[in-house]
């Protein structure tokens, strides 16, 4: 019998659905052990207990923040992640396209289907889709009061309002010790995964299996060139545009003129003169039903 251990995020998942999930994983493998959380950051000493409890899958109910600290735990281990995406974003989920369902995913845990994909680490710290700085840090910021309200769409309008303003930086970029990229940018994202939700193709080609991370440098500055930008990025061809460097590696550096916030999986951090980034391949086993592709 599996040994399954839930990490809940309170302030994510609503209590009908932790009612749901309850239920759902009581049928299939009779009690779990359950670890409530009331901010995503706590996810990470709740996976570890569950790991050093015996657990064979951990369940993270949350959103991107609590799926990236509970998987700092969960890398290099035989303890496999499954995710319930409850969050506003839901990039993980997203972009390897899990199902949001409870019982369907539930049904794939029992299925004992497991995948072992890529992260990556930034200054020493874990994530799975991305990390960030520029652009997508002030877009972020200017959504946090208004997403638990309006969802997705406080994202679209904050990034609307940060495209017309001009904000370069002067940032320098390396790939495994070979100059990549210097001079002024708008956003510098390095990525685990290639996709985003809806299909967004960010990184053109990338998997969470190519022992690779993807950088992708804008130098877009106002809203008619992010525009072109999002477009090439929808038509799944970002390469093509003329306000985007895309490249990759084993290791990519990138160094700024001064210290500045970054983002890992959608989660605003502190700030970093410089972020140090390096794929750790094969190292998170993760519970799906399809071979993960983004």
């Amino acid at each position: 019998m599996a040994a399954i251990a839930v990490i809940a995020n309170t302030e994510k998942i609503l209590p009908k659905d932790s009612r749901e999930l309850r239920r759902a994983l009581k049928e299939r493998f009779g009690e779990v052990k359950w670890y409530p959380i009331e901010k995503g950051s706590a996810a990470k000493a709740a996976a570890a207990k569950a790991v050093r409890k015996g657990a064979t899958t951990v369940v993270v109910a949350g959103g991107d923040g609590t799926v990236r600290a509970a998987s700092e735990a969960l890398v290099g281990t035989d303890t496999a992640l499954a995710v319930v995406p409850r969050g506003t974003a839901n990039l993980f989920a997203g972009g390897l396209q899990l199902p949001t369902d409870i019982d369907t995913i539930v049904a794939s845990i029992a299925s004992g289907q497991r995948h072992t994909i890529d992260t990556a680490l930034c200054n020493d710290r874990t994530f799975c889709v991305m990390a960030g700085v520029g652009f997508d840090v002030k877009m972020l910021d200017g959504a946090e009061n208004d997403k638990e309200r309006m969802g997705t769409l406080a994202y679209v309008v904050s990034g609307v309002r940060e495209a017309k303003e001009r904000k370069l930086f002067p940032t320098k970029v390396t790939i495994d010790g070979a100059d990549f990229f210097e001079g002024d940018a708008s956003c510098v994202l390095v990525g685990n995964s290639g996709h985003l939700k809806a299909g967004l193709e960010v990184f053109p080609g990338a998997t969470v299996t190519d022992g690779k991370v993807h950088v992708a440098v804008v130098t877009a500055a106002n809203l008619r060139e992010w525009g072109g930008l999002l477009v090439s990025a929808a038509l799944r061809r970002p390469h093509w545009s003329s306000n985007s460097l895309v490249g990759n590696g084993a290791a990519i550096s990138v160094e700024f003129d001064k210290q500045r916030r970054f983002e890992l999986d959608g989660g605003v951090k502190t700030k970093a003169k410089h972020l140090e980034v390096e794929v750790v391949p094969r190292s998170l086993l993760i519970c799906s039903a399809t071979t993960p592709t983004g």
